[in-house]
C-alpha cells in the first residue's frame, strides 16, 4: 500500500489535492479557486484585490522588478482633470528617519500627510502621492521653461 501518489487531475500529492478539490468550483466564466482567482478563457483574475497586510500587520518588504498600476481609461468613469495648481498648492510634511521594528527606515508619518494622499484608512496612497508630486514639478518645469521645451 502506498502512503502517497500524485492526483492525475490536480498534479498534486492526494492530501494536497483533497484540499484544494474542496476550494474549486466552476462558474459561467470559468473555475473559481479558493473564492480568490478565477481561472477563465480570458486568463487568470483576482476575484477580489490582494491585500499584503494592513496598517497593524504589514509586510516589512515587497521586492519586485517592476510594479504595474493598470490605469486604462476602459475601467475609469467622470474622468475630469485634476487641479494642479491646488495639487501642487498642497504642503508635503518634511521627510523623517525612524526605526520601526528593528529596521532604520527613511519616510512620512501618515497622520502628517494631507488627506489627499490618504486612504480612507488613514494610509499613505503612493500612487496619489505620486500624482501630487508630478503635479509639483509640471508647476517648477513652467516656472523654469516657461510652459514649454525641455532642460
Amino acid at each position: 500500500m502506498r502512503d502517497w501518489w500524485i492526483d492525475g487531475e490536480t498534479g498534486l500529492p492526494q492530501e494536497a489535492a483533497e484540499k484544494i478539490k474542496k476550494k474549486i468550483s466552476s462558474t459561467s466564466e470559468g473555475v473559481l479557486i479558493g473564492e480568490a482567482l478565477l481561472i477563465g478563457l480570458d486568463g487568470i483574475k483576482p476575484v477580489k484585490p490582494l491585500s499584503l497586510g494592513s496598517s497593524n500587520q504589514y509586510f516589512l518588504d515587497v521586492v519586485s522588478a517592476n510594479i504595474t498600476i493598470p490605469s486604462k481609461t476602459d475601467d475609469k468613469s467622470d474622468i475630469v482633470e485634476a487641479d494642479m495648481n491646488g495639487l501642487a498648492s498642497l504642503r508635503l510634511p518634511t521627510v523623517k528617519k525612524y526605526v520601526r521594528k528593528g529596521r532604520p527606515e527613511l519616510g512620512f508619518l501618515a497622520e502628517e500627510m494631507p488627506a489627499e494622499v490618504r486612504t480612507s484608512q488613514g494610509d499613505i496612497d503612493l500612487k496619489a502621492l505620486i500624482a501630487v508630486l508630478t503635479a509639483k514639478v509640471k508647476r517648477l518645469e513652467e516656472a523654469v521653461l516657461g510652459g514649454g521645451g525641455t532642460v
